[in-house]
């Protein structure tokens, strides 16, 4: 069984006036259950809860 975690749903891409890396969702998540993030956006594991909405997650990192 796999284990539920946070993950930070961040923009892939700018939107507007937001920049690539802005957080816009938080979701709990297995990782391997079927689910697709919205067009335009990544996740990324967020166990520690370091990427609130809002924020940004720099992907190069």
């Amino acid at each position: 069984m796999a284990t539920v975690q946070t993950y930070a749903v961040y923009l892939a891409v700018a939107s507007g006036t937001k920049s690539a890396g802005y957080v816009v969702d938080n979701v709990e998540w297995d990782g391997v259950s079927p689910w697709t993030p919205p067009t335009g956006t990544a996740t990324i594991a967020d166990p520690d809860r370091k990427y609130p909405i809002g924020s940004t997650y720099d992907s190069a990192t």
